[in-house]
């Protein structure tokens, strides 16, 4: 019998510098004059951008010294992804949240769930003269959110460390925090896996029933999410979610949302992140979503099951089904298309 091989699989396309040590997270011990450390040099720095990070520390400067120290009481996990096709995403959380007390939240608990979580995607433009990386977001977990978000960028060894410029449009010496990223090493795929390696938008979801192993209905179109929703999976094996919905996300009254703002961005947007894993020798073939973190606290780490097939440039993912009332098993895909270069 065929041994079953169940592999890992990431977000974002880094495979045409894949074979540089330096991208992998590996220090070269090689002569500078090699081939590959003159790669390394003449790498354009949109080109070292390219690759998955994970967050291991946040910086502020004390103000008298100038000297930058970890934040206090650092405790948050997340991820960073760039795309040779010039897309990213982003998502971050507190580690330690308490999970909602009912399905949905109340509008306070929706609030405290929406604190300090970043989550949002776009494309990304880098001007390696004056150092900065520009995030154009899509999309957003705040609805009223800056659309560009303009970081300085410094590359040591392996790390990324991209510093907000301050709000009141000064230079990176007058920052006073930073956010320090590790690049991942990319994970060994199959043919298979390679398939979904890439950024992909969301064209719209359907519903299914079946009885007695037929198809009895199919249909439902919904275009509520399509065109603002995402899903990632990068070359290290990790994917990220970012789902939105297209109309009605209203901007804050204030700086930080009320209840009731906070319970209907929260209802609006939708995200998670982690790794992913392929079962393609199943009948029929699925892959996890082992999620590491979600904009929806829960005690334990969730593991989704997916279903998948793919049609040319579209990937359709589909849930295990449910009985309903009727003794129908019901249930829906969601279709998305994989992203070329932007521009």
């Amino acid at each position: 019998m065929k041994r079953e091989r169940s592999s890992r699989t990431v977000l974002t396309v880094a495979a045409a510098v894949a074979s540089i040590p330096i991208l992998l997270g590996v220090r070269a011990a090689v002569d500078p004059a090699t081939p590959v450390e003159a790669a390394q040099a003449s790498m354009g720095d949109r080109e070292k951008f390219v690759g998955t990070y994970r967050l291991i520390t946040t910086e502020v400067k004390d103000t008298n010294s100038g000297e930058w120290a970890e934040t206090p009481n650092f405790n948050r996990i997340g991820y960073i992804t760039y795309a040779d096709t010039g897309h990213m995403g982003v998502q971050i959380m507190p580690r330690s949240r308490l999970p909602f007390s009912s399905n949905p939240p109340t509008g306070a608990e929706a609030q405290v769930a929406l604190r300090r979580y970043t989550a949002y995607f776009g494309s990304f433009t880098v001007d390696d003269k004056e150092q900065f990386v520009v995030h154009h977001r899509f999309g957003q977990i705040n609805p009223g959110g800056i659309v560009d978000a303009k970081r300085f960028y410094d590359f040591e060894d392996d790390r990324l460390v991209l510093t907000p410029a301050p709000a009141d449009g000064g230079g990176k010496s007058t920052a006073t925090r930073r956010l320090v990223w590790q690049r991942l090493p990319n994970a060994p795929l199959s043919t298979e896996e390679k398939k979904f390696v890439g950024f992909h938008r969301l064209l719209y979801t359907d519903r299914y029933r079946e009885k007695d192993g037929q198809q009895v209905f199919h249909g439902e179109r919904n275009e509520e999410r399509a065109g603002t929703s995402y899903i990632i999976y990068t070359l290290t094996g990790h994917m990220m979610v970012h789902l939105m919905h297209k109309e009605g996300r209203m901007k804050y009254a204030g700086t930080l949302p009320t209840p009731e703002e906070a319970l209907k961005a929260y209802q609006s947007y939708n995200g998670y992140f982690g790794r992913f894993t392929t079962y393609e020798n199943h009948t029929p073939r699925f892959l996890m979503h082992n999620q590491q973190g979600s904009l929806r606290p829960a005690r334990d780490v969730d593991a989704t099951k997916r279903f998948y097939e793919f049609t040319g440039n579209v990937l359709r993912l589909g849930g295990p089904p449910s009985l309903n009332e009727a003794g129908e098993m019901e249930g829906g895909h969601l279709y998305w298309e994989r992203q070329s270069s932007i521009g």
